[in-house]
C-alpha cells in the first residue's frame, strides 16, 4: 500500500508542475484583463505628467472610447482641484473642449488659460451606462505677472461731451481669457447658519438690520482684494469689519471666494443701501472682474408684525388704511389721512415712522400719478403693490398678482434686474402689464416679436456669468419710482458708480436729439461694460467709410439711423437696429 500511494504523489506533483509550466510557455498580454470588458477608455497624450510651461495657454490633448456607446454620447469633463481641502470644481465650460470622432474612437483637445502656479487637473469620461474612468495630470505654469498700473489712463474720448470723468475711468487691461466673475450675492440675516436661509440680495426689501452681505466670486487663480465691495446708502459709504481687520477672504467648498461684508455698525433703518462690486478687482493675470451692482432695504425699528397681510379675524390693522365711518372711497380708504397715496401710502412710507420710503420718491419726475384712490387706471402705489399681500422671499416687494391664462391660479408680477433676469418678456410682466400698447406706450412688442428680437442690437447674451440670454432689463436704464431724468431715465448707466460730473443728466423737459445722444452715449462710448459686453460705437464701417452720425460733429438723433422706418425712439432704446452702416457722401 505504501508502495502505491508514493506512486500516486509523484504522479500528482508531475501533473501540478506541468500546469505550472505551461503557464509561462503559452503566456499572451491579450489573456491579462486589466478592465471589465464595456468599460470607457480615456487617455492623456499631452502634456506630459509634471510639465512645465512659460505661457498661461494650456492644450491637453487625447483620445477616448467606448465599446457599447457612441463617440457622441460619451460625456468628457475636466475639474481642477484648487488646494488639498478642498473639493475638485468643474471647469470645462472655462476653457475650450473640442472632439472629433474618428470611427469609434474620438481625438479632443482642451484649451484654458490658467493662472501661474501649480495645477491638477482631473479628466472624467462616463458613458451612456454611468460607467467612469479618470486621468489626473500636474503641471505648473510660470510666468511674469502682468502688473496692473496704478496711474489711470484716460480713454480715448468719442467727443467732449461724453469724456468720463478721470475718477471713473478704469486701467486698461490685457482682458484675453476668463475673467473672475459673480457667482451670487446673498443677504445673511443675523443667526443663520445654514445657506438655504440666506435671502437673495437685489431688491430685497425688510432686511434685518445686523444682516451681512456675501458675494460669491468665481476665480481659479488668487484674487486682487482691495476693497472688494463698495456698499454706501443717501448718508454715504459704510466700512466692512472685514476691510478694517484685514481678513483675506477665502474659497467655499466649491472652490469660489466668499467675500463676506460685515457692517462695523448696525445698519440703518428704512433705508435703501447700495452696492457696488469694485470695478477694479483683478486676479493675478491682471483681468478685472466683470462689474455688478444691486440695492436692497432694510427694516424698521418700530412695527412688530405685518399691517399689509396675514390677517386674522379680529385683526386692527384694516383700521390702518381703512375707515368705518369716515372712509372717502367705497373701500372706506382714507379718513384721517386721505385717500391719495400720498396721504395715504406715505404717511408711514416717509421713511420717518417705521416704513422707508420707495427710492428716489422725491425725484422730480414720478412713476405714479396723483389721482383718487377709486380711479381703476390709474398709477399709483397699487397699480403696482398689492397692499394686502404678505411679504415673503419670493415677492418682497408685494407686486400685485395676475390670473395665469388658462387657470384659477394667481401668480405675482414679475420685474427682475441684471442678476436674475433671462431677457425674456415674462420677466418683466411688472412693466408690461401696462407697456403693452393699451394702457401705455407698446413695449412689450420688443420683447415678443421675433422680426425685432432678431433686429435689435440689445438682444445680447451675457458675458459677466449672469443669465441675461435676450433683451435688455428695464431696470438697466429706467428708475422704478422717480428720477431727475425725464421718463424716469437713470443717472448711472452700467454697474460701476460714476463721479457726479459723469452722471447722464436731461436737460429741459422734451426728448430731443441733444438728450437722445448723450443717453445713448453714455453706454456705446467703447468703455461701459453691461452684462459683460462693451458697449461698441464705430467711426468707420468696415469699408473704413466715415459712419453719418457717429462723427464728433453730428447732431442728430440715434433715433433717426437705429430707429426703425419709424425712426422712434421708443424703438431706438428698445429694439435698436444694428448693423447700420451708412456711408458719408
Amino acid at each position: 500500500m505504501k508502495r502505491t500511494n508514493y506512486r500516486r504523489r509523484l504522479l500528482s506533483h508531475i501533473v501540478i508542475a506541468g500546469v505550472f509550466l505551461s503557464s509561462f510557455l503559452f503566456y499572451s498580454p491579450a489573456d491579462i484583463v486589466f478592465s471589465a470588458q464595456g468599460d470607457p477608455y480615456l487617455e492623456v497624450i499631452t502634456p506630459s505628467e509634471a510639465a512645465v510651461f512659460d505661457v498661461t495657454t494650456v492644450e491637453f490633448t487625447g483620445n477616448m472610447s467606448d465599446d457599447r456607446t457612441p463617440p457622441d454620447q460619451l460625456s468628457l469633463k475636466v475639474f481642477e482641484k484648487l488646494d488639498s481641502s478642498s473639493e475638485p470644481i468643474e471647469i470645462t465650460k472655462d476653457g475650450q473642449l473640442t472632439v472629433a470622432a474618428n470611427g469609434q474612437n474620438s481625438n479632443w483637445t482642451f484649451l484654458k488659460l490658467f493662472s501661474m502656479g501649480n495645477h491638477s487637473l482631473s479628466f472624467v469620461l462616463m458613458d451612456v451606462e454611468g460607467n467612469t474612468v479618470e486621468k489626473t495630470l500636474n503641471f505648473t505654469v510660470k510666468q511674469k505677472e502682468v502688473e496692473v498700473p496704478n496711474t489711470i489712463m484716460e480713454a480715448t474720448p468719442i467727443d467732449e461731451q461724453i469724456t468720463p470723468a478721470a475718477e471713473t475711468v478704469l486701467p486698461l487691461v490685457d482682458e484675453k481669457g476668463p475673467r473672475p466673475y459673480i457667482v451670487d450675492m446673498k443677504i445673511i440675516p443675523p443667526g443663520v447658519m445654514d445657506p438655504s436661509g440666506y435671502l437673495p440680495a437685489e431688491g430685497m426689501t425688510q432686511v434685518p438690520l445686523d444682516s451681512k452681505i456675501m458675494v460669491v466670486i468665481r476665480e481659479t487663480g488668487v484674487l486682487n482684494f482691495t476693497q472688494p465691495l463698495f456698499v454706501s446708502s443717501s448718508k454715504g459709504e459704510i466700512k466692512s469689519k472685514e476691510e478694517v481687520e484685514g481678513i483675506i477672504p477665502q474659497r467655499n467648498k466649491n472652490g469660489d471666494y466668499e467675500i463676506t461684508f460685515t457692517p462695523t455698525g448696525q445698519l440703518d433703518s428704512n433705508t435703501t443701501y447700495y452696492v457696488y462690486v469694485n470695478p477694479a478687482m483683478t486676479n493675478a493675470l491682471g483681468q478685472r472682474i466683470f462689474p455688478r451692482f444691486l440695492k436692497f432695504t432694510t427694516t424698521n425699528n418700530y412695527h412688530i408684525g405685518d399691517i399689509h397681510g396675514n390677517y386674522s379675524n379680529n385683526t386692527n390693522s384694516c383700521a390702518y388704511c381703512h375707515s368705518t365711518h369716515t372712509g372717502e372711497t367705497p373701500t372706506l380708504e382714507g379718513g384721517k389721512y386721505g385717500a391719495t397715496e400720498d396721504n395715504l401710502c406715505m404717511v408711514c412710507h416717509d421713511g420717518t415712522n417705521g416704513s422707508p420710503m420707495p427710492d428716489k420718491y422725491n425725484s422730480t419726475n414720478k412713476h405714479n400719478q396723483h389721482t383718487d384712490a377709486q380711479v381703476k387706471d390709474s398709477q399709483s402705489c397699487t397699480s403696482c403693490h398689492n397692499p394686502h399681500a404678505s411679504w415673503t422671499e419670493d415677492n418682497p416687494a408685494r407686486l400685485q398678482s395676475v390670473q395665469v391664462a388658462g387657470s384659477s391660479h394667481f401668480q405675482p408680477l414679475t420685474y427682475k434686474k441684471a442678476g436674475t433676469t433671462t431677457g425674456k418678456a415674462e420677466d418683466f410682466t411688472l412693466c408690461l402689464n401696462c407697456h403693452d400698447g393699451k394702457k401705455a406706450s407698446n413695449i412689450k412688442q420688443y420683447y415678443e416679436d421675433k422680426t425685432l428680437l432678431t433686429e435689435s442690437g440689445h438682444n445680447i447674451t451675457a458675458a459677466d456669468g449672469s443669465t441675461l440670454n435676450g433683451q435688455l432689463a428695464c431696470a438697466d436704464c429706467h428708475e422704478t419710482h422717480g428720477s431727475n431724468n425725464i421718463m424716469l431715465l437713470r443717472e448711472e448707466l452700467g454697474n460701476v458708480k460714476v463721479a457726479d460730473t459723469d452722471k447722464f443728466k436731461t436737460t429741459g423737459t422734451s426728448w430731443d436729439a441733444v438728450n437722445e445722444r448723450q443717453f445713448c452715449l453714455k453706454c456705446h462710448n467703447n468703455t461701459t461694460e453691461v452684462y459683460g459686453k462693451t458697449g461698441p460705437f464705430l467711426f468707420k464701417n468696415d469699408s473704413d467709410e466715415p459712419i453719418i452720425g457717429h462723427q464728433t460733429q453730428d447732431v442728430q438723433s440715434c433715433s433717426s439711423c437705429h430707429g426703425g422706418a419709424s425712426q422712434s425712439y421708443i424703438e431706438a432704446a428698445h429694439g435698436p437696429k444694428k448693423g447700420i452702416h451708412v456711408v458719408k457722401p
